[in-house]
């Protein structure tokens, strides 16, 4: 008997950290990945979890190794005339390589971030790389009023706009 109850112990907690390891080998599975090209100058690409930037045949420039692309806008966002490209995607741990000075570590699991470019006619300039959001966006658009609304996996949305260097949360009414 204590051999068979030690065998359901031992089962148990491999399912477990299968499950630990797969989780942190890959993006939750309820992630919606959108694929397509965005109209405007420059052309826009999504395909395969990766944004693209190209003219005519002519690639210009790519995500990272290690960005995955949820989605991604084109949009004024900071109301200055010029279009910013908005990027949701996933990367391992919570920051990038530059972690604040009390992070001694970065974690590994994966996490969901909005990383904000502008595309100067030569290169991607990023405006801001957030870290984690500690919330899980599974859509996002833009309002009327040119706010960034974020719909979390409960159907919560949030607004936010775009304040001086970043996004800031805006109450909805």
């Amino acid at each position: 008997m204590k051999t068979r109850a030690g065998l359901l112990v031992w089962g148990a907690l491999s399912l477990a950290g299968l499950a630990l390891v797969w989780q942190t080998a890959h993006p939750p599975a309820w992630v919606s990945w959108e694929e397509g090209q965005l109209p405007g100058t420059p052309e826009l690409r999504v395909e395969d979890r990766t944004l693209t930037i190209w003219e005519g045949e002519t690639l210009l420039w790519e995500t990272e190794p290690g960005i995955q692309v949820q989605d991604v806008l084109r949009e004024d966002l900071d109301r200055d005339g010029g279009e910013e490209i908005l990027v949701l995607c996933w990367r391992r741990g919570t920051y990038g390589p530059n972690r604040p000075f009390w992070v001694k570590e970065n974690p590994r699991h994966w996490s969901q971030h909005i990383f904000i470019y502008r595309w100067t006619g030569e290169e991607m300039k990023p405006l801001w790389m957030a870290s984690e959001l500690g919330r899980q966006v599974e859509s996002w658009t833009f309002d009327p009023v040119r706010r960034l609304v974020l719909t979390d996996r409960q159907g919560r949305t949030t607004a936010w706009d775009w304040k001086d260097w970043g996004l800031t949360n805006i109450p909805l009414r």
